[in-house]
């Protein structure tokens, strides 16, 4: 079955980084899919600058049972770039979407592995996006031609970078490791993201029902760090603590009332932990060759980082290229 109509839950980056991806040419746009964002009721729609509006349907919804149904009617594979760990919410969409007829669905899983109980333990968001995983499991089971898949990406990296959530500093040329720096872990560009949700779509009776692993690199804070400072042209601050440290203090602030920066110590955590073993299922399991997806280059990331940081604060999705 051709997969034309395609909806996204959804209006950020992540969204705008599929949507170039999905719809990288005006030829495309016409001849071969349709594409529907749905976001809340409050949400205007955003789209990559040299995408027209009318190339791409904007409709709203509350989120209650029969708007969703409604709203995720005719379309032949749903796309959720919700993040967060609300399964109750994300399992709500799922039946919605089964409900109204919808084949595929793919759950926001453009992170670290899900399915690494060590992760799961560690931050309750991944166990409930792992409830989300088995809850589509059930309902595949359950219901004949209803299929899913779900991808592993690894940190965003150039996203990190320039929030400084990976604690690195390109103002002040410094950088916080927490280990010694050669701990390896699982990364992708933003629009690396959209392109492998893109081949996915394309290459779906390979994947189908399944988890994969689609990192865009295996690297290190060491390799980020000597990009950074290549791409500068200049020697940067380092200070290595230890990874306990890390949790511990992400684990402190939440307990304190500040969720927020206490969550971004311990998903920094998971990079630099080698106890988790969070990168095996990335190097093992990869779904890169069943993709046709090329390695990335980290230098690359840092350098379009770095510049995209100089000129607007924010990773580009791939939208100019």
């Amino acid at each position: 079955m051709t997969i034309q109509n395609i909806l996204l839950i959804g209006n950020w980056d992540l969204c705008l980084s599929i949507i170039n991806a999905l719809l990288p040419s005006t030829a495309q746009r016409d001849s071969v899919r349709h594409l529907t964002v749905l976001t809340n009721t409050s949400q205007s729609l955003r789209l990559p600058h040299h995408v027209s509006k009318d190339a791409v349907e904007h409709r709203k919804s509350d989120f209650s049972p029969g708007s969703l149904q409604s709203a995720l009617a005719g379309q032949d594979l749903v796309i959720s770039t919700i993040a967060g760990g609300d399964s109750k919410q994300q399992n709500q969409i799922i039946d919605a979407a089964v409900a109204a007829g919808v084949k595929r669905f793919i759950p926001h899983e453009f992170d670290h592995d899900t399915m690494n109980r060590a992760i799961q333990r560690r931050i309750v968001k991944y166990a409930g996006r792992a409830k989300v995983v088995d809850h589509l499991h059930k309902v595949s089971k359950s219901n004949p031609g209803f299929e899913w898949a779900a991808a592993a990406t690894g940190c965003t990296l150039d996203k990190s970078l320039i929030s400084g959530d990976l604690g690195f500093d390109f103002e002040w040329q410094s950088a916080t490791i927490h280990g010694i720096g050669t701990e390896k872990f699982a990364a992708s560009s933003l629009q690396r993201v959209g392109q492998v949700v893109a081949r996915m779509v394309e290459h779906w009776d390979a994947i189908r029902n399944q988890y994969i692993y689609a990192a865009g690199v295996l690297t290190s804070a060491n390799e980020v760090l000597g990009s950074a400072e290549k791409a500068m042209q200049r020697e940067w601050t380092v200070g290595n603590y230890d990874v306990e440290e890390c949790i511990r203090e992400g684990e402190a602030r939440i307990q304190r009332g500040y969720p927020d920066s206490g969550m971004v110590l311990l998903e920094r955590s998971i990079l630099y932990d080698d106890a988790l073993h969070a990168d095996e299922a990335f190097e093992m399991r990869s779904a890169n060759a069943t993709l046709q997806l090329a390695a990335e280059s980290v230098e690359s990331i840092v350098t379009r980082a770095y510049h995209d940081v100089q000129q607007h604060d924010k990773p580009g999705c791939g939208c100019s290229s």
